[in-house]
């Protein structure tokens, strides 16, 4: 009976010490980063936009300076009769120290540090970087990414999205109010009064 016991109870601790390894595993694992818009080689964007100045503005939502060398930048649209319905774009910058500064140290979109780029389906053949010697800020919230080389000479950006969904419609006309009197406390005409 006590061989029995002893058994048991060693059965119970390893399977219970099991459980308490693959609870620790489970809380190791990076958290799930969300996907990007990927650009479908079924579905090829019906824009493309390869001009530096026009893409540094819109992904940056500034103009870049003499300082910022634009090395490769792309932007990809697809669009329908109601407008943008998504996109994309890349951009390899030699930053000058003042776009550093925004972007890295002033934090101007609000991204935060992370362990690794996410993967980016379909990015131009030159829109490639080496994980170990870069930096990354993601954002919590949208595809944005920026990858910083170490040594702070070469930016890698990129982002994509959807576009603008249509607005509510209008709300419906109200009828003109009519002569009726508004219900309220008090009657609008004043007492009858009494003949003598």
């Amino acid at each position: 009976m006590r061989r029995r016991v002893v058994i048991v109870v060693t059965l119970l601790a390893v399977l219970l010490l099991w459980l308490v390894w693959c609870w620790q595993d489970e809380r190791r694992k990076p958290p799930v980063s969300q996907p990007s818009v990927a650009v479908s080689k079924v579905d090829p964007p019906p824009k493309v936009a390869h001009d530096p100045v026009k893409v540094f503005e819109r992904a940056f939502w500034a103009s870049p300076t003499s300082e910022d060398k634009i090395l490769h930048a792309e932007r990809r649209e697809w669009s329908d009769a109601q407008g943008v319905r998504k996109w994309q774009w890349f951009l390899v910058v030699e930053p000058s120290a003042a776009l550093l500064k925004r972007l890295r140290d002033d934090n101007a979109f609000g991204l935060a540090p992370a362990s690794s780029a996410a993967d980016i389906a379909d990015a131009p053949k030159w829109f490639a970087f080496d994980a170990n010697e870069s930096v990354v800020m993601k954002s919590p919230h949208s595809g944005m990414q920026l990858i910083f080389s170490k040594d702070g000479k070469v930016l890698q950006a990129t982002d994509s999205g959807f576009g603008f969904r249509p607005g509510a419609p209008e709300p419906a006309k109200q009828a003109p109010p009519s002569s009726a009197p508004a219900p309220g406390r008090l009657p609008s005409t004043p007492p009858p009064t009494p003949k003598p």
